[in-house]
């Protein structure tokens, strides 16, 4: 009963423990979770840096993707104003700005040829230089074709300010730098905006005026309501991750805009001159003039590209390809063959982004709530990983963290080539960032928390054990921390009492301070007897002593080395003995009785205060031995569970069979005489050989043989109790002899 009681708080505080262990595995990787939120999600902070690294990691995809080759199936066509065409152009008129009847002229013979739409990458917002009737030229033609955008620029200081998916630009002007924006309003805004890193990757689908508080499309946007065949004014509809046009939805990178699926670096989409679009037969270039024929490249009934079927159902965009009008723009995807190779005309970034739509071939953004819960799972797992090898018992600390980096490093790979593998085989887009930092953080705070946790435990261990167990002990448990258990569990120990003797009568002739120094002395002294010989010292009792072997640690020969404790004991109290200057503390003697049970150990009391400590019926059983010396007139008395694992190495008399209080089950208990290579100890053998032989017969009823050699015994050994106790038991059964069913078998009363 008394043991289910014990196993029953144990239980509860076994319940308490998890708890308290459980914890950690919850708070710990929310916590990270959450630190690692609060740094990549911009809830409170931004970190320019971590972005940059998003953002360059982004880049390193586009460079491990292949290139599109989409020339001669791409819907966009662009015509490049280049040094070329300058050179066809017949002077006076060769130099910026030309007169707009050329672009009046290509419009038309564009949508002579079945373009769908033209786009003019190119700011009008002054006069033709040359006649007002070259302006009136090119109002009728955008007038007729009804397909073409003309280029509008908002003030260059403008700011783009977005809030809810509400769009808001700082504009002075009302005709967006271009004059022809008043011809029928087919306007889109060219601006194109960078990341903070300075590259352009993203698309804006609208902005808004402020100056007039109008609603605009960008460039590529105002081109595809033409080629969608909707009104060139019409805006983009916001949903929660989509800009709809028409029938298309265009993933949302962020609040303002798409993300351009490049189809490869610069020069991608196909390039024609704009000279070769306004050479018709009306026009003469330079070389034509020069050579004095007709090239005719744009309308030769055999060669002419109006023939050739080029431009139909296409969306043709001009723009400049010069490099002194500074109209190109870093961008992700790079040539790959120098430094800085990653420039794209303008005029090309808007045909990405057109193409994107046509095509539904759109870069789609991991989720925010996807993110989240990843760096969430993987939070959990970083911690379940870092914590599983740092816990192990058949791993030691070095090996533990080698492994846990080698993880790390092996995920951080993983993590980078699967992102690139949804990119460049599934366009999607996965954070790198968050991932990898969730990763950090959680190895970290893992190795953080174990750090704390171990050096948590070392204290307590040197708290619990520094004062009960030996140093060298103590350092096992700290570098070996798997061989202990403190939550209670059943072990086989050795169990050892000891009191001194006369103590009370010595006690009462001494001063208060002569009697705490004299107790001081004594159990410090016996204390380190204990603890020299792997002892794990339990408790002091007044005068007495426990103490036991084999916890927290497995001791091997846990017996022998409490039998070799006790001998020692005795020694040394004989050394004390002859110091005291009183005849009766010379009489004093140190009582030891020794156990081997199993008994429940660990750490016993209750939440605020507690022990390391055994309990069980072995415990008082060594308790009962203890006293039981008192009786026999012994010092040392062990039991027969320790006897048997110490036979061979000691030298014993057998004391009596006894039933200690509480208990009906007899067990056989010895003296302890020493080491059985020790002289001293094979002498006092010897010397009780009269004993050891008249118990034989004692027990085997022989009575009167019995009493012949105790008597001799005691006459050899007049202070032997023991030999006059079984001298009195003979005589005295002799004379009334035991019942037949007598099994030598002494019954203890007192505890």
């Amino acid at each position: 009963m008394e043991l289910i009681i014990i196993q029953k708080l144990l239980n509860i505080r076994r319940y308490r423990r998890k708890i308290k262990i459980l914890l950690p595995l919850f708070l710990i990787p929310v916590a990270s979770a959450i630190f690692v939120l609060s740094i990549t999600q911009n809830y409170f902070i931004s970190i320019v840096p971590l972005q940059e690294l998003e953002l360059k990691y982004l880049d390193i995809r586009f460079a491990k993707k292949k290139v599109v080759d989409i020339k001669e199936k791409a819907d966009v066509i662009i015509l490049g104003i280049s040094q070329d065409d300058y050179d066809q152009i017949p002077a006076p008129f060769n130099s910026w700005p030309w007169p707009r009847s050329y672009f009046a002229k290509v419009v038309t013979n564009l949508n002579n040829a079945g373009a769908i739409a033209v786009g003019i990458d190119v700011l009008m917002s002054n006069d033709d230089k040359y006649s007002p009737q070259n302006d009136q030229l090119f109002s009728e033609a955008i007038s007729n074709s009804k397909n073409v955008i003309v280029a509008g620029q908002l003030n260059i200081e403008a700011e783009l300010l977005v809030e809810e998916g509400n769009y808001n630009i700082k504009e002075e002007a009302y005709n967006y730098r271009n004059k022809f924006y008043a011809v029928d309003s087919s306007v889109g805004i060219v601006q194109i905006g960078s990341d903070e890193d300075g590259i352009y990757r993203r698309y804006e689908p609208l902005v808004i005026s402020s100056a007039n508080e109008t609603i605009l499309p960008t460039f590529g946007f105002a081109l595809l309501n033409n080629y969608f065949g909707l009104k060139t004014s019409n805006i983009v509809k916001i949903s929660e991750s989509y800009f709809e046009l028409g029938n298309r939805k265009i993933p949302r990178y962020d609040k303002s805009s798409m993300l351009i699926n490049y189809y490869g670096p610069n020069g991608t989409f196909e390039y024609l001159k704009f000279s070769d679009v306004l050479d018709d037969k009306e026009f003469k270039t330079k070389d034509e003039n020069y050579y004095e024929t007709d090239l005719n490249i744009w309308d030769d009934e055999s060669s002419g590209l109006l023939q050739s079927g080029k431009f139909k159902d296409k969306i043709v965009l001009i723009g400049s390809i010069l490099p002194e009008d500074r109209d190109f723009f870093p961008i992700s995807f790079s040539q790959g063959k120098r430094k800085g190779d990653n420039q794209m005309w303008g005029v090309e970034i808007h045909a990405n982004a057109i193409q994107n739509v046509i095509w539904n071939d759109f870069l789609i953004k991991e989720s925010q709530s996807v993110e989240i819960f990843v760096i969430f799972v993987l939070s959990f797992l970083a911690y379940f990983i870092f914590s599983f090898f740092k816990r192990s018992k058949k791993i030691n600390l070095i090996l533990a963290e080698a492994i846990n980096l080698s993880i790390l490093a092996a995920l951080f790979v993983f993590f980078y080539f699967l992102g690139i593998y949804l990119f460049t085989e599934h366009n999607y887009i996965v954070s790198f960032i968050s991932p990898i930092a969730t990763l950090i953080v959680g190895y970290f705070s893992t190795t953080a928390y174990h750090v704390i946790r171990v050096r948590k435990h070392n204290t307590m261990i040197k708290g619990m054990f520094g004062q009960y167990v030996s140093k060298s002990l103590v350092n096992e448990l700290l570098n070996n921390p798997e061989k202990l258990s403190l939550g209670g569990v059943k072990k086989n120990i050795t169990i050892m009492f000891s009191d001194i003797e006369g103590f009370t009568t010595i006690s009462e002739k001494m001063k208060p301070e002569e009697l705490v120094e004299f107790i001081n002395n004594y159990l410090s002294i016996m204390t380190t007897i204990v603890l020299d010989n792997k002892g794990t010292l339990d408790k002091y009792l007044g005068d007495s002593l426990m103490a036991f072997w084999g916890a927290p640690l497995d001791v091997e020969n846990k017996e022998l080395n409490a039998c070799i404790t006790a001998i020692l004991m005795q020694k040394k109290m004989d050394k004390l003995k002859s110091s005291f200057s009183s005849e009766a503390a010379q009489k004093v003697r140190t009582r030891i009785g020794i156990n081997s049970s199993d008994v429940v150990v660990g750490n016993i009391g209750g939440v605020e205060r507690f022990d390391y400590t055994v309990m069980g019926d072995g415990v008082n059983l060594a308790s009962r031995i203890e006293s039981a010396n008192k009786m026999y007139g012994t010092t040392i008395m062990i039991s027969e569970a320790t006897y048997a694992k110490v036979k061979e190495e000691v030298l014993v008399r057998i004391i009596d069979k006894i039933v200690v209080k509480g208990k009906t089950k007899p067990i056989t208990v010895y003296e302890l005489l020493g080491l059985g290579k020790d002289d001293r100890a094979k002498e006092k053998f010897n010397e009780y050989q009269n004993y050891i032989d008249g118990y034989k017969q004692f027990i085997n009823r022989n009575f009167e043989s019995a009493k012949s050699l105790f008597q001799k015994s005691f006459i050899e050994n007049p202070k032997d109790i023991l030999s006059k106790l079984y001298l009195d038991r003979s005589e005295n059964y002799i004379q009334n002899p035991p019942s037949d069913d007598w099994d030598g078998v002494s019954h203890l009363e007192s505890k």
